[in-house]
């Protein structure tokens, strides 16, 4: 009987009028109903569905059918008296259904319980009843029946409704679900859900209180507003715990008011005892704590309020508590998500350098975690400063992500800076660099650039592993990227090229990982062009505001949105605190004699007079060894940069020098011991065609 439809029923009050015609009086019309009513109605295996079926009239019962003996006279189904006169059909306690008018009902007593939609169904079953019972002619008869259907089709179509705005309940709620759950930037997160759950709760303002602990550990709480601007709440106190506000902060569970004015707990605390002057008018009130799913504490409160009263029904409340659910769950994400990111984000800048400050040039470094997910990324960059003035900037990018790629990508930069300290041309370094990577574990993909900058003669050399192009800024402001490949990534490439260009004062370096100009959207030649561009704007701006300028940049090529590390590195030579002289070395003659007059020259030209005597000394010691040993001498340097004099001669012999302690009768051997012991350090390096020998001082101001 549980499929008992309104087709079923009209059905069956056609049967009821139809099966009392040619019946003897009352009793007859009466027991023929109620015999064909416990016939009729079956379960869905053919077995009766009623345990009995009893007829009144007035009080009086008049027929039954059934198990167990018929009530006695003037009982219905077992109670004192019969059910109240022109009851409509229903469910009593006692899981009976009864239905009729003013002069009848009909009590069954089903086998199961029975829903009210079914119940309501025998409204329609009544008027067969009445019309077998003669109590209504055909026209009558009729005109209730539809009367019956009418205001059963209505019911059902209020149902339908109210099933339809159920149904798109739970389809705005999960709506909401998706878009919360699948968030993971907390501001974000708070705000689409405070602007949810008023939209869906109907109020006139709604407010998320929610609460965080900063990197101290201390607590404190934070709000966002819907329905209103901000501004209206920014000039009152947050919320205290006072017996309005404590049930939700507390989670004791949600609290619904159709008059909050009216409540005996509101309006007890000083200074406002209630709303504070100029605060929005508030009579309907709710407010429903946000619970953590996971820890069970309190994250934060949703309050709804609007000036009618009773204007949140539990159906309201119902939306709110679902939304509320979400946002517990979406916050829990976001905190993890946040936690994850920030220790990737640590890692990753730990194993990142501070950049030094480099004599003469403005350099500016950026590195910025991808904008989605948690894992650390495989880029880095170095600003190294090398012997004789000179400073090496490297960039690279171990592909992929997670600890294997930021494993390896400070082993490679270990690597870097090992092969670079002991002075090697770039092209070397990423020659012995790729082949330490072929020893490691792993594929990942890794590029690197490293270029050397030489301020002696004012030049850029640089080699790269198949990393990006850098963006060379010329003295005026025009910006190329070199179009040639030098060399394959490393672990896969054996030989490098090296380029050389010149680097004047005023000139400019841009190096960046491919975060910066690569997008799903846009090809990688359209982002290098767009860089271009955009570099235009940071050439010309003033010495001290490339910072702003690099930020800017970034802005612009990612819109805020990459899906990729972004590593950038920006140079800029500004000139300053910098000589340099040249002397060859290629004329007959005394040339150590004429070093010492160069080199005498220069320094009372550059007012460093106290140390002619201890420069000309090394002086004299490098460049007699270059005519001495190598026959072929090339060129005498002499740098200020920062607070160190540099000399470097350089020749055309390959062979690197190394000091000896001679004994105390050999008079050989001595050129660089005496330069070891007035140079603060010395060295040398392999040139293209032959080496220089270095040695620094210090300048007497430093």
């Amino acid at each position: 009987m549980d499929r008992f439809s309104l087709a079923d029923a009209v059905a069956t009050a056609a049967d009821l009028r139809a099966v009392t015609r040619g019946t003897e009086g009352l009793d007859g019309a009466a027991d023929a109903i109620v015999q064909r009513l416990f016939t009729r109605l079956v379960d869905g295996a053919g077995e009766p569905a009623l345990r009995s079926v009893c007829l009144y009239i007035g009080c009086e019962a008049r027929a039954s059918a059934g198990s167990g003996a018929a009530p006695a006279e003037g009982s219905a189904a077992g109670s004192d008296t019969a059910p109240a006169e022109g009851s409509a059909a229903g469910s009593d306690t006692a899981g009976s259904v009864s239905f009729g008018d003013e002069t009848f009902t009909v009590v069954l007593r089903p086998v199961t319980p029975v829903g009210a939609e079914v119940a309501a169904n025998f409204e329609v079953v009544a008027a067969g009843v009445a019309a077998g019972l003669g109590r209504l002619s055909a026209e009558a008869y009729t005109a209730e029946l539809e009367r019956a259907v009418a205001g059963r089709a209505a019911d059902i179509e209020h149902r339908l409704a109210l099933l339809g705005a159920e149904a798109d309940v739970v389809q705005r709620l999960q709506s909401v679900g998706r878009r919360l759950t699948a968030q993971l930037d907390l501001d974000v997160v708070v705000q689409e859900a405070t602007d949810a759950a008023t939209t869906v709760t109907g109020a006139a303002f709604g407010a998320f209180f929610y609460n965080l602990i900063n990197d101290r550990g201390e607590s404190y709480v934070l709000y966002t507003i819907a329905g209103v601007p901000k501004e209206a709440f920014s000039r009152f106190p947050m919320p205290r715990n006072t017996k309005v506000f404590a049930p939700t902060f507390e989670g004791e569970g949600v609290m619904r008011s159709d008059d909050i004015t009216a409540d005996p707990r509101y309006g007890h605390n000083e200074p406002y005892h209630g709303m504070p002057e100029g605060h929005l008018p508030v009579r309907s009130y709710l407010a429903v704590p946000v619970i953590s799913p996971t820890s069970g504490g309190v994250l934060g409160g949703f309050f709804f309020g609007h000036p009618e009263t009773a204007r949140f029904t539990a159906r309201h409340e119902r939306l709110a508590e679902g939304v509320a659910g979400y946002t517990a769950i979406a916050l829990d994400n976001a905190h993890l998500y946040a936690r994850q990111r920030s220790m990737a984000t640590e890692l990753q800048r730990s194993m990142l350098p501070s950049v030094p400050e480099v004599a003469g040039f403005e350099v500016v470094s950026r590195y910025l975690p991808a904008a989605t997910g948690s894992e650390v990324g495989g880029d880095w960059f170095d600003v190294i400063e090398l012997p004789a003035g000179r400073t090496a900037f490297v960039i690279g990018d171990v592909m992929g992500r997670g600890v294997t790629a930021a494993t390896t990508m400070g082993r490679i930069r270990t690597a870097v800076l090992s092969y670079a300290r002991l002075d090697l041309p770039p092209a070397t370094v990423l020659q012995h660099v790729s082949q330490m990577a072929g020893t490691m574990s792993g594929h990942q993909f890794v590029t690197c650039l490293y270029a050397v900058y030489d301020p002696t003669d004012s030049t850029l050399t640089y080699a790269s592993a198949g990393h990006l192009p850098p963006a060379i800024i010329d003295a005026d402001g025009r910006v190329s990227l070199p179009a040639e490949r030098l060399g394959l990534p490393l672990r896969i490439g054996t030989d490098y090229r090296q380029r050389q260009i010149p680097f004047p004062p005023g000139s400019g370096l841009v190096l960046y990982t491919d975060g910066l100009i690569e997008r799903r959207t846009r090809p990688l030649d359209d982002g290098l062009l767009e860089l271009t561009d955009k570099l235009a704007d940071l050439t010309a701006r003033e010495p001290g505001d490339a910072e702003a300028g690099c930020d800017k940049l970034i802005d612009e090529l990612t819109e805020g949105l990459y899906d990729d590390d972004i590593a950038l590195l920006y140079v800029r030579d500004l000139g300053h605190r910098r000589h340099s002289a040249h002397m060859p070395l290629t004329e007959t003659g005394d040339l150590a004699a004429r070093a010492r007059q160069f080199t005498r020259a220069t320094l009372l030209e550059w007012r460093l007079g106290a140390m002619i005597d201890p420069v000309i000394t090394v002086v004299t010691e490098l460049v007699s060894n270059a005519i001495r040993h190598t026959g072929a001498p090339r060129r005498l340097d002499l740098l200020v940069t920062g607070a160190r004099l540099v000399i470097t001669v350089t020749d055309h012999d390959e062979r690197l020098p190394r000091r000896t302690d001679p004994a105390p009768s050999d008079p050989r051997h001595r050129g660089l011991v005496i330069v070891d012991a007035y140079a603060h350090r010395w060295g040398n390096r392999p040139v293209e065609d032959g080496k220089a020998v270095w040695a620094e001082m210090t300048l007497p101001s430093a």
